[in-house]
């Protein structure tokens, strides 16, 4: 039987790899930072990413480098390479493919829901992209970086009211799925070739895209 949003009141959105199919494109940003590196190096950095992928930059980088490369970079440093970071991928993720069925179905909000936006990328970049891509409409709210994902669950379940099964989280990464976890939210998969693996555990509700919820 095909999973349903239906029942749902509130459901965050992830937004890369749920909205945009932009991971595999973020996946080689971080690669290209540790381009010098060996290649133990940069496969670490790749799956790292791929595991956490709603971790913010500002969190990944420094980790990367404290543990990959025994150093820590100070503030300044760090935002040099988030920068860098987010020089190579911004319009990517503007002109990169749709996950299919996701903007109509958003557009049309068919359930009279309320959805929001909890990613891991910096808010400001994440409210532009979306102002780029003519997405800012369906969204109540837009949270990105600093704010953590089970922390703007928490908070939005304080501020509506609603409880945890009235709403949904959608992800792609254990981030995702831990930040529901946490809140008592239930959890939809949106599964693909790079996180299947990571999922091997999880019995719940998975859609590669959501094309069925136009029906």
């Amino acid at each position: 039987m095909e999973f349903t949003p239906k029942a749902y009141k509130l459901i965050f959105w992830d937004f890369d790899g749920v909205i945009k199919d932009s991971v595999p494109l973020k996946t080689e940003a971080f690669d290209q930072l540790f381009r010098d590196h060996d290649d133990d190096v940069r496969k670490y950095v790749r799956e790292y990413h791929l595991l956490h992928g709603g971790v913010s930059r500002h969190i990944k980088i420094p980790h990367y480098f404290r543990t990959l490369l025994d150093r820590e970079l100070s503030e300044e440093e760090n935002l040099e390479y988030c920068q860098r970071y987010a020089n190579s991928v911004i319009e990517g993720v503007i002109a990169c493919p749709w996950i299919e069925g996701v903007r109509e179905f958003l557009n049309s909000n068919p359930h009279d829901q309320q959805h929001m936006i909890v990613t891991g990328t910096p808010q400001d970049e994440m409210k532009h992209i979306l102002q780029a891509i003519d997405l800012v409409s369906p969204f109540s709210k837009v949270f990105g970086a600093p704010h953590t994902k089970p922390e703007v669950l928490a908070q939005m379940l304080t501020e509506t009211k609603m409880e945890p099964e009235e709403c949904l989280m959608i992800g792609d990464s254990m981030t995702d799925h831990d930040a529901a976890v946490e809140n008592q939210v239930p959890f939809l998969l949106r599964e693909n070739e790079e996180n299947r693996e990571h999922f091997t555990f999880f019995d719940g509700p998975k859609v590669s895209n959501f094309l069925h919820w136009l029906r």
